[in-house]
């Protein structure tokens, strides 16, 4: 299958350019970890620089080529995987070069990471690996200390979409109305819970659909001989980390406007964002979405009530 992402529009990347004369050069690392906000572009430049590397336009196709990545509900990749790819590259080859790409090397077990640990220090000559992430910091140590990273400058491409441009207002009415507090006890249902609960239910119906538009968009994933099923099911799983990411960056962002908006608020805004790191988190461990947003959500909204109010 061809791949789309070994294509032009990541060819100008500075990291790229960078590795390209490095590799005429005869510096070419071994290992290269590549980090970032955006995971898509982050993707394409891993196949890129594995098209560069094999001399072949389409990375994915090539027999000398071999991709690691997410599988299953779990979205791990474990160590059955990584011993193929080990021991692919104890085989004979066809070409004098090889490739192996990992994308979201943070989700590799400890089994996985320890299989890959020799390869990855003292590869087969010829042979370059190149891993992606934009989760950098969950990267065990052991696989960071093996590869050079290159960071791949720029953020993920704001939600531009009209009904997640109104969540967002709606989002920052509530967080008005959670700092100010309530016109009476009894307009506290109507002027927070309500409105809290709406966006909890709205936030994950977003969510699904710009999944969906997003997978109809994107091209799927490559065939392999693992399990398709579930190949398939980690990529959409991947696809939907990158857009819940966008989104809960976007309610960040809210948050600390609403912080520069009430100087006086500026310690509860940085607990309510503290509480949406531990939601990011739980999300990261696979825990229900609508939950964890919703603990976010209730955790800001006593924050806000338990301030003193000549704060």
């Amino acid at each position: 299958m061809k791949s789309s992402a070994a294509s032009a529009d990541v060819a100008d990347l500075p990291v790229l350019k960078v590795l390209a004369r490095a590799r005429a050069e005869g510096r070419m690392p071994h290992a290269v970890l590549l980090t970032g906000a955006d995971g898509a572009v982050l993707a394409r430049a891993a196949e890129q620089l594995a098209a560069m590397h094999l001399g072949e336009a389409d990375p994915l196709a090539h027999p000398d080529c071999r991709v690691l990545r997410p599988a299953g509900l779990s979205r791990i990749i474990n160590v059955e995987a990584a011993h193929e790819v080990v021991a692919m590259l104890g085989l004979s080859s066809i070409s004098e070069r090889r490739a192996v790409i990992i994308h979201e090397p943070d989700r590799l077990n400890a089994h996985a990471s320890n299989c890959l640990l020799k390869t990855l220090e003292e590869p087969p000559p010829g042979t370059l690996i190149v891993l992606q992430t934009a989760n950098y910091y969950a990267v065990l140590p052991t696989i960071l200390s093996r590869c050079m990273r290159f960071h791949v400058s720029g953020d993920a491409p704001a939600l531009a979409d009209a009904s997640w441009q109104d969540w967002l207002r709606e989002m920052e009415r509530l967080l008005t109305r959670m700092v100010k507090g309530p016109a009476s006890p009894q307009a506290r249902v109507s002027e927070v819970f309500i409105p809290l609960y709406a966006l909890c239910a709205r936030f994950e119906v977003l969510l699904e659909l710009f999944v969906e538009e997003a997978l109809e968009a994107a091209p799927p994933p490559p065939v392999s001989d693992d399990d398709q099923e579930g190949v398939e099911k980690a990529y959409e799983a991947t696809i939907a980390r990158g857009i819940r990411a966008r989104m809960l960056v976007s309610v960040e962002e809210k948050l600390r406007l609403v912080g520069r908006a009430h100087p006086g608020c500026a310690g509860q805004v940085a607990e309510a964002v503290g509480h949406l790191e531990a939601a990011r988190r739980r999300m990261e461990l696979n825990y229900q979405v609508l939950a964890a947003f919703e603990q976010f959500l209730l955790r800001t909204l006593r924050t806000f009530a338990l301030r003193p109010r000549d704060a």
